[in-house]
């Protein structure tokens, strides 16, 4: 009997390794994957900001490193849509090859598909990405991610989208990915807590003083649910909110939550279906991560969504932008 029950160990065990050692090269090709990959950016549609989709005449992706002249830049992220008198922008970070700092890019289009580089928008002493671009009271703001600052700055154009100047800082301390929202006559912003933690700050006027929550940290760690992907919508009557899913590594793939309850006292919010709600796919463009999405409706009622992905696009350019990547200690599997 005791030959059988050690066979029946012996046999687990065997089992119990072979899986752990099956995930583990899995990991480990996903990790080798993602660090020679390049981050660009693809346009989806659909009739729901839940069911998008590539558009079968417009392969991703739609704008790349290799749409801005030069070769000062590495890659480009953390794409936002904004919808400005017939002309489509797109704001996202360009991360620079020479000072290896993220920098705030624009690309103007036409129809949503078909996309040219127009310049810098933003520029500073320290890394920027995660441009969130909005109107209000008849002008354009944007507040980016500047945790290397310390700050949670709003910035204002002068000449939009090409000139802005620092309006104020909004609050300080460690945050990642400030998402802004209006709500029931509000301003809210989710702000990731470096690493993995989540607050939410309010205020009556978007120039007006910002209070925490007091239920912060709405989340305390969580792999899944507190770094945010994207601008948050209304749809339906309802908040969406893109969320990070890194439970498999960075860029494993977005998460979209509805938000339940949101004032001054309360917040809760649940995942919805389908989870993820995008994630890397093929064996292109977006073969190995993705991680933001910011979708914008349109005048038909249509969705029309700007998302980001690490793949394999450009197999030569990848190659020696990855090792550059490499040399500088900032993976190309981590924008932002």
């Amino acid at each position: 009997m005791s030959g059988i029950i050690l066979a029946g160990s012996i046999v687990i065990l065997a089992v119990a390794l072979a899986v752990a050692w099956t995930l583990a090269r899995r990991r480990r090709k996903r990790r080798q994957s993602s660090k020679a990959c390049q981050w660009s950016i693809g346009i989806l549609s659909g009739r729901d900001p839940l069911a998008l989709q590539e558009h079968p005449d417009h392969p991703n992706p739609r704008f790349t490193v290799a749409d801005i002249p030069g070769n000062q830049y590495l890659m480009v992220a953390d794409p936002f849509l904004v919808q400005d008198e017939g002309r489509w922008l797109l704001f996202f970070e360009m991360l620079n090859r020479g000072s290896r700092l993220g920098e705030i890019g624009v690309a103007t289009s036409s129809d949503g598909w078909h996309w040219s580089h127009a310049g810098t928008a933003l520029r500073e002493p320290f890394h920027l990405s995660y441009p969130q671009v909005f109107r209000h009271a008849g002008g354009y703001f944007m507040i980016p991610e500047s945790r290397k600052a310390r700050e949670v700055r709003l910035y204002r154009a002068l000449d939009f989208p090409l000139r802005w100047t620092l309006d104020r800082v909004l609050f300080t301390g460690n945050y990642s990915d400030p998402t802004i929202l209006s709500w029931q006559d509000r301003w809210w912003i989710f702000a990731t807590r470096h690493p993995r933690g989540m607050e939410i700050w309010s205020a009556d006027e978007l120039r007006g003083e910002w209070r925490p929550h007091p239920g912060n940290p709405v989340y305390r760690y969580h792999k899944s649910a507190a770094r945010n992907g994207g601008r948050p919508v209304v749809a339906d009557g309802r908040i969406l909110r893109f969320a990070q899913d890194a439970r498999g590594g960075y860029g494993n793939a977005l998460r979209a939550f509805a938000i339940d309850v949101l004032d001054e006292a309360r917040f809760r919010e649940h995942p919805l279906e389908p989870d993820p709600f995008l994630a890397p796919h093929g064996n292109g463009w977006a073969c190995a991560a993705m991680h933001h999405c910011s979708p914008v409706l349109t005048a038909s009622g249509t969705w029309l969504a700007a998302v980001d992905g690490c793949g394999l696009w450009d197999r030569a350019a990848q190659a020696g932008d990855a090792a550059a990547l490499s040399a500088s200690g900032h993976r190309s599997d981590t924008p932002g």
